[in-house]
């Protein structure tokens, strides 16, 4: 195994970044933050606070952590003792001051060295453009934009700024998306692209590999001129278009019942067949979303009966949450008055219980916890979970002033790594789980 160590410093401390087996790594760390004692928690002590206010765990553990100041008091400037800090009760001016041992999953490594040169590359990933106001990439799959959940270091606005580009994301794509990422660098132009999104002034052109043989596909060959002709005509011929319109929603799972289900919202999506390739049964597919909603094109795609073909949420071959894809995908609006509210949350509890199996055989197969903090270590993600055949192309703005594109992915061609290691299961039937 290859392993290639450096040291990026962090404004806490030295962060390690390590490479292994196509992951991006980062040694776990210690990391603090402090924030002022809210107003209901004055004259009640900390143990009290966290056991009543964050029951992730229980009051005997978090007494624990206190003792190991991973929970402290700070009181006109000084930290109370894990001994005060358990007695005394939380006045007016405080600061929580909470230490964590983060372990930040690894992402997937976009480049072999991450280098900068002039006009062409920062920390190894292709520039498009670069003014004073913006900086444009061609973002690679596998890695969060901003700092979520449990990555941090690990996210490209921090990784950014170790390389001197402080940034503002001014636009959502998703971590195993890959392709135009339009970051601000100052709150003005975020607020600008943020602006002429809402208003529908951006012009956006994905593309994806799907499953099957998309409707009104050609059969082309594979001459260089072809490729050259197949996407100089995108979208030349409305004859081809496939157009799909209807009602979505997620459900989050970190949210509790009935918050967990988004508001069900309008959303159409034009679809054009680019190229067909027969020796996988797959097509690569140019889309134009009219709506921006969450998970918008991969939706579509999976209610026409084309997923991409390596979604391993909304692919019905490979999904590892069948009846929660079912449900989405049978179910264009929840609140429809169809379902009534006792039905929804017995689906949500399939949906907690289904998401739990997930995550339980997520965990080391050893059981390992970590020698410092005894937080459970988790087995590396699979390469292929990291990556999805869904590719920002094109943005543009409807006044010219913005024109973006990237070079094509190497799965836009007759290629498909993964292809022949799929495991499949059978497509479910789309009616509600029983």
């Amino acid at each position: 195994m290859n392993e290639f160590v450096e040291t990026i410093e962090s404004s806490d401390m030295g962060i390690e970044v390590y490479f292994a087996n196509g992951l991006r790594k980062i040694k776990p760390y210690y990391h603090s933050r402090t924030s002022f004692a809210k107003g209901r928690w004055l004259n009640r002590k900390l143990l009290e606070v966290l056991s009543s206010e964050f029951r992730s765990q229980s009051s005997e553990e978090y007494a624990k952590a206190i003792i190991r100041q991973e929970f402290q008091i700070i009181r006109e400037n000084i930290a109370l003792s894990a001994e005060e800090t358990l007695q005394t009760t939380i006045q007016n001016k405080d600061l929580i001051k909470t230490t964590s041992h983060k372990h930040e999953p690894p992402v997937k490594q976009w480049n072999s060295e991450e280098i900068s040169k002039k006009g062409s590359t920062i920390a190894g990933i292709e520039i498009i453009h670069e003014c004073d106001e913006m900086l444009v990439l061609n973002k690679p799959s596998g890695v969060p934009i901003h700092p979520t959940g449990q990555y941090y270091q690990n996210t490209l606005v921090e990784i950014l700024n170790t390389h001197g580009r402080s940034v503002l994301p001014s636009h959502r794509l998703d971590k195993v998306t890959s392709g135009v990422l339009i970051l601000a660098k100052n709150s003005i132009m975020a607020n600008k692209i943020q602006r002429n999104i809402r208003e529908h002034r951006m012009q956006k052109v994905y593309l994806v590999r799907v499953d099957g043989q998309f409707p009104k596909v050609d059969t082309l060959g594979d001459s260089d001129a072809t490729k050259i002709t197949m996407f100089s005509k995108l979208f030349s011929n409305p004859s081809k278009f496939t157009t799909e319109k209807s009602a979505m929603f997620t459900v989050e799972m970190k949210k509790q019942f009935p918050a967990a289900f988004s508001v069900a919202r309008e959303a159409t999506t034009i679809f054009y067949p680019v190229k067909y390739f027969p020796d996988t049964n797959e097509t690569l597919v140019a889309c134009q979303p009219l709506t921006g909603r969450t998970h918008q094109i991969r939706i579509h795609l999976a209610r026409l009966g084309h997923p991409i073909s390596n979604d391993s949420f909304y692919n019905y071959k490979i999904t590892k949450f069948p009846r929660r894809l079912s449900f989405i995908l049978g179910v264009n609006d929840w609140n429809d008055g169809k379902h009534a509210t006792a039905d929804l949350e017995i689906h949500f509890d399939e949906f907690v219980r289904e998401s739990e199996k997930v995550q339980l055989n997520s965990c080391s197969s050893s059981n390992k916890t970590c020698p410092e903090c005894g937080g459970k270590l988790y087995s590396d993600p699979e390469l292929r979970d990291l990556e999805l055949y869904l590719h920002a192309w094109k943005y543009s703005d409807v006044e010219g002033e913005m024109s973006f594109e990237t070079s094509l992915p190497a799965w836009a061609f007759n290629n498909d790594p993964y292809h022949e290691n799929r495991s499949f299961t059978s497509r479910p039937n789309f009616s509600l789980p029983p």
